[in-house]
């Protein structure tokens, strides 16, 4: 098993005060924070990022449309065992191989790795067709020129302004998602088929009167269970990036729908959110450090 070395977990920054926003980067701190294993933030301006994967030697896992590699975060670094990974569904294997039961919380469930892994690529999918809406990012304003350019390079667009949603087509697409978590919504009630009662309170008769079986009409905040796992990780992490990134009053909307479940989810998931505090006790307490010897040096001339 791995010491208790800190694990470095490379984050992308944002303005102050620094704060976790992009999906991604959310899946693995809610690892992280689940397992409870020690780890610290190392804060990365998105402009850096290339850069300090190549560095670790860490590959890209993704490609711009032309091609080339779009180098992106998380990525972790654990000294104990001297692994550097670069993809969030690698690293919750990682962490659950390096870091077992009974010592440690299990993310994914022994033999549903496979299913695991499909619901990460379907959730994705699923809000990846949404992410417009989340056009609130909480850019540093010196870098913020330069990560439109970076973002609009990714999606092979001229302007960055050119994904920006308003008026009708913004409504549109914000009754397409909450048509979108619908349908997500009966995984939380373990329930399938095509009907639509769970997100259009004025569906068709017949759809109606289809309702969950008895006990599953109020549901969550996880998707199996009394504690959360991965997959409630893959879900929470998309629901806080539009809790940080979307209008306000847009997001206090996607909370109520369907019964007020997305709300309950990120409310479920809170034990779990908090951000490590412990680089800018580090910063504050070296920044004493040096005031005190510099009183120290002041007093030596004296």
């Amino acid at each position: 098993m791995a010491s208790t070395d800190s694990i470095v977990f490379y984050d992308i920054a944002s303005a102050p005060p620094l704060r976790t926003f992009s999906p991604n980067p959310w899946k693995t701190r809610l690892a992280l924070n689940l397992k409870g294993i020690p780890y610290r933030t190392e804060w990365i301006d998105m402009p850096d990022i290339a850069s300090l994967r190549e560095r670790l030697g860490v590959p890209a896992t993704r490609t711009l449309p032309d091609g080339s590699p779009y180098h992106t975060l998380p990525v972790i670094n654990d000294p104990s065992t001297g692994a550097i990974l670069g993809d969030t569904f690698e690293i919750a294997l990682y962490l659950d191989r390096t870091y077992p039961c009974p010592t440690y919380p299990v993310l994914i469930l022994p033999n549903t790795t496979g299913l695991t892994a499909a619901f990460n690529a379907h959730i994705d999918g699923l809000f990846t067709k949404y992410v417009a809406l989340c056009d609130q990012m909480p850019w540093d304003p010196r870098i913020a020129d330069t990560v439109k350019s970076i973002f609009a390079q990714r999606f092979g667009i001229t302007s960055y302004e050119d994904l920006q949603l308003k008026g009708e087509a913004r409504e549109q697409t914000l009754a397409a998602l909450e048509s979108a978590l619908g349908e997500l919504a009966k995984a939380y009630r373990h329930t399938g088929g095509t009907t639509d009662y769970v997100w259009r309170p004025t569906g068709t008769e017949s759809a109606l009167a289809q309702r969950p079986p008895p006990g599953r009409e109020q549901t969550g905040p996880y998707l199996d269970g009394e504690r959360p796992a991965y997959a409630d990780c893959i879900v929470g992490a998309w629901l806080k990036m539009m809790e940080a990134c979307m209008p306000p009053e847009e997001w206090a909307r996607v909370r109520t729908w369907q019964g007020g479940l997305w709300g309950g989810v990120v409310d479920g998931l809170e034990s779990i959110c908090s951000v490590d505090k412990r680089r800018r006790l580090e910063t504050k307490v070296r920044a004493m450090a040096d005031e005190d010897e510099a009183h120290q040096d002041t007093d030596e001339q004296l």
